[in-house]
């Protein structure tokens, strides 16, 4: 082994300690469960710094009171509560000047700050390009420039994403010139003076073959990123599609519906009966988990004038197909249906775009169509299924470019990843893979999605009633489709 992997490995073991650590996008999904395992697993942290934005009309105090009530931090609060004490919140805003920041909290930051986590992001496809450029890639630079004043810095972590080089069939742990050659110094100045609606207008033009705004801005961000490696000791963390939780905090931990996770639970609800994408590629999804564990290790290798990258995906480690998936998902979801179901978990994989509009017709829009009149004419108290219909197929035709489309990322971190394991730098942490048992994960998963995001208690019995009543309403309504299809045909 080189020199300098062993000199990694010996600032692996003590680089948390008595550190201070800044999160960026600390109650987002990822940052939220990075936080918590930071709190549950290094005790020897000495401080953690949050950005929280007043919201709603619900002041910052109050924001983040309600945040340390999360779920997520339930065993913390069982076993370690004094651990708590050691999250401290700044009002701010990561797409304002300065962070939002008042002179005070701005010294505090450059004072003391050891380790940053920059994970704030809008993950929206659909995000206008001025948002989605002011969050991702104004706000990225924002806080490399504010770096050079921090005096105790030793490693800044970035979080982009393995699908910001869309281009590439084979993505490798280097930085890519964007495609197509966009400068981002002349970017950030034009998101500046150009109108909104304009430079809105012009994304469609200086995207390339990104199709959308979020991969675009977060590959504006890795140039950005990579143009400071020589100034600040910095790591890139490229995760695939992020899902559940596989181990921890909880197996199946989950708390938003962006990404995979969102279409798994439509599924489950029986809210989807077709999804534009090729069965047969690999669909390469990471486990939250998984994604932090990388994120904690990947601090050490920050090396002044070295820039780290880490492709935090499962594609050439222990791949799975978009069918797999997708039996896994509605198997799972019959065993432990849950009780929002408005139709028998049940789709298909269609590429021809037309044959996939002509499905979700006929057997998503029109059955929920009648189960809206029937809402209607009984005057019950339930909400509309044709509305959520409408968002969710929006949904899926926004990941249908990655449900269309494989990519194959190399991920070399992988063994640095097992040998600190290993060599007892990290025994709290895992990168088992290899071993991940899809069928038991997506099991997992589903409980995850009734548990955490449906808030449900799973009972056997009445729940098995449900699905079996939905399942024959089911038929009833494929076999008046089919009877009517007839009797118009002849």
């Amino acid at each position: 082994m080189e020199t300098t992997e062993l000199e990694t490995m010996d600032q692996q073991s003590d680089i948390y300690q008595d550190s201070v650590v800044f999160i960026t996008g600390a109650t987002g999904f990822v940052g939220k469960t990075l936080l918590e395992k930071l709190l549950w697993s290094f005790p020897q942290i000495k401080r953690i710094y949050m950005l929280i934005r007043p919201k709603g009309g619900v002041s910052v105090e109050e924001r983040f009171r309600v945040f340390l009530q999360n779920p997520i931090f339930e065993r913390l609060r069982n076993n370690h509560p004094e651990r708590l004490k050691k999250i401290f919140h700044f009002s701010g805003n990561i797409e304002d000047d300065n962070f939002g920041l008042n002179e005070s909290d701005r010294k505090v930051l450059c004072g003391e700050v050891n380790i940053i986590f920059h994970s704030a992001a809008t993950v929206r496809f659909n995000e206008c390009l001025k948002v989605a450029a002011r969050v991702n890639s104004q706000a990225t630079y924002n806080l490399l420039e504010l770096c050079r004043e921090m005096t105790h810095l030793r490693s800044f972590l970035y979080v982009s994403t393995a699908y910001c080089n869309p281009g590439r069939k084979y993505v490798d742990e280097v930085v890519y010139p964007t495609m197509p050659p966009v400068d981002w110094r002349q970017f950030l100045a034009a998101t500046q003076k150009i109108p909104d609606d304009y430079l809105n207008r012009l994304a469609d033009y200086i995207k390339g073959p990104h199709v959308n705004t979020y991969t675009f801005t977060k590959s504006i961000a890795e140039q950005i990123v990579n143009s400071y490696k020589n100034v600040i000791p910095i790591v890139i963390v490229r995760p695939s599609i992020v899902t559940a939780a596989y181990r921890e905090p909880y197996p199946g931990w989950i708390d938003n519906i962006q990404a995979i996770s969102g279409i798994m639970m439509e599924i489950g609800k029986g809210g989807i009966s077709s999804i534009l994408g090729d069965k047969d590629l690999i669909c390469d999804i990471i486990p939250v988990d998984f994604v932090v564990n990388a994120m904690i290790m990947m601090v050490g290798k920050a090396k002044l004038g070295r820039l780290s990258i880490c492709n935090a995906t499962s594609g050439v480690t222990n791949p799975i197909t978009w069918q797999h998936l997708g039996e896994l998902t509605m198997k799972w979801s019959r065993i432990y249906p849950t009780r929002r179901m408005i139709m028998f978990p049940n789709f298909k994989y269609r590429c021809s775009a037309f044959k996939h509009e002509l499905a979700v017709w006929a057997l998503h829009f029109v059955p929920a169509l009648l189960m809206d009149l029937r809402t209607l004419v009984l005057a019950q108290k339930k909400r509309l299924v044709t509305p959520i219909a409408k968002k969710f197929r929006q949904a899926c035709l926004a990941g249908s470019f990655f449900s269309l489309n494989e990519w194959i990322f190399k991920n070399k971190s992988r063994y640095y990843f097992k040998e600190v394991i290993q060599n007892g730098s990290y025994p709290m942490l895992y990168w088992n893979l290899d071993e991940l048992d899809y069928d038991d994960y997506v099991r997992r998963h589903m409980i995850g999605i009734n548990k955490y995001l449906h808030r449900e208690k799973f009972t056997f019995q009445s729940n098995k009633f449900m699905v079996t009543k939905v399942y024959w309403f089911w038929i009833f309504l494929h076999l008046l489709f089919y009877l009517l299809l007839v009797y118009f045909i002849f």
